[in-house]
């Protein structure tokens, strides 16, 4: 007797959530993702990680239809030896690559519109984003033993600090985390390590951008394994001057399209030289596993304008520095990258909730005392004078990694007296 097939049917989803932008897009048809329980989430995960071991030996032909309509034939194990056996193998693995990116949008899409308790398929509400990044992020600094490896304990004892502060969640391998200058196995180790401490209602986003776009894809996946809810990838930009909007597009729309885990897009005007164009954001914002943009560029107007323009996307503008997140706020953002936030967390949370209830007054006056210590953290001091004045407020900064070089005398008291005039010291 036949085994039974799995089909995955086409089924229309209401809202602005990822299932139904994946089947309404403007301009051309988009394939439209199955409608999925976690059952049938669990069945085809087996699919793909048994391979082999998922070939019958009843002598019966069973099938399974990808969304693309192609099948896998049943040959009888029982029958297979030698180079045949490993041939038979090797195409039910290949074929089960192919079967597991056809389902990763939508398994990222279950993942998303689902609490973290209840992993049943739901469709957002209209107002309401489908993975909420609303909140304060502070962009993780990595710290260093004096011989310059990564020192993991004094990283678990920074973590448990920060859970006594009202954080939405972490970023760990950003700018402020010296993530160039970090091996790509230690890279996987960091997000391990903060994934083991950080409490599961919070969440953690790891930056996964490579120059290329392969190695991209490869260290996203790396970092879903690791324990990582959404990956932060950075325009790439060594050759700056071919990263055009279609290159651009054509980049992050591969790495969607194979992240297992939500993307944000990350662009950084400062350290690459490339402002990610509104061109590439809008059209990025349609991609059903891209969830939303960290604009560290400072420009209000685009702010405003990028959260205008992806107002019918289920989409997030979320700001790159805590000098400019009042501003943000009143634009429509959604919350703040903050590099300050591993210093001020605390003051960065109360203007976050100040924003929120609407307590202008007292957000911007809490504002006016934020941008000089921000500034001296970013663009004056960098990550040196970040690590310094972290140590000033209970936590391990330690030393950078070369060619990065500490502050001299002069420039810490230049530092503490910015936090002193400020009222934070």
């Amino acid at each position: 007797m036949p085994g039974p097939s799995l089909a995955l049917q086409p089924s229309p989803v209401r809202g602005r959530g990822v299932a139904a932008r994946a089947g309404k897009q403007k301009g051309k048809p988009r394939p439209r993702w199955p409608k999925l329980t976690w059952r049938g989430a669990e069945l085809l995960a087996a699919i793909s990680w048994r391979g082999k071991n998922t070939l019958s030996s009843s002598g019966a032909t069973p099938h399974v239809v990808c969304p693309a309509g192609s099948r896998l034939p049943h040959v009888p194990r029982q029958t297979l030896t030698g180079a045949a056996a490993a041939e038979a193998a090797a195409a039910t693995m290949a074929l089960s690559t192919r079967l597991t990116a056809c389902l990763r949008p939508a398994l990222a899409a279950l993942r998303r519109a689902a609490p973290r308790h209840c992993r049943g398929l739901s469709t957002p509400q209209a107002s309401e984003p489908s993975f909420n990044l609303g909140g304060i992020f502070p962009p993780l600094a990595t710290p260093f033993s004096p011989t310059q490896e990564v020192d993991y304990a004094q990283l678990e004892g920074n973590l448990r600090r920060y859970a006594r502060i009202p954080f939405r969640g972490l970023v760990v391998l950003g700018s402020n985390g010296e993530y160039p200058y970090l091996a790509s196995r230690e890279k996987v180790e960091v997000v391990s390590c903060v994934r083991r401490a950080l409490p599961r209602d919070r969440l953690l986003l790891a930056g996964s951008g490579c120059e290329s776009t392969q190695a991209t894809i490869e260290l996203t996946v790396s970092m879903a394994e690791a324990g990582a809810d959404v990956a932060l990838v950075v325009t790439p930009c060594y050759y700056r001057g071919a990263m055009t909007t279609a290159a651009l597009i054509h980049h992050y729309t591969e790495v969607g399209d194979a992240s297992p885990i939500p993307v944000v897009l990350y662009s950084v005007p400062a350290n690459t030289g490339l402002d990610l164009p509104m061109e590439a954001v809008t059209t990025l914002a349609q991609h059903p596993n891209i969830i939303g943009i960290k604009d560290s560029g400072g420009d209000i107007t685009r702010m405003g304008l990028m959260v205008h323009k992806t107002r019918q996307e289920d989409f997030q503008v979320l700001a790159g520095s805590a000098g400019f997140l009042l501003a943000s706020y009143a634009v429509g953002a959604s919350g703040g990258v903050c590099a300050l936030a591993n210093v001020l967390g605390d003051p960065l949370c109360q203007l976050d909730h100040l924003c929120r209830t609407g307590q202008w007054q007292e957000a911007r006056d809490l504002q006016h005392r934020l941008i000089e210590p921000n500034t001296a953290v970013t663009r004056r001091f960098g990550i040196p004078g970040l690590k310094k004045a972290m140590e000033w407020f209970g936590y391990y900064g330690g030393p950078c990694r070369a060619p990065l070089a500490p502050l001299s005398p002069a420039q810490v008291e230049e530092l503490r007296g910015t936090f002193s005039a400020n009222g934070w010291l």
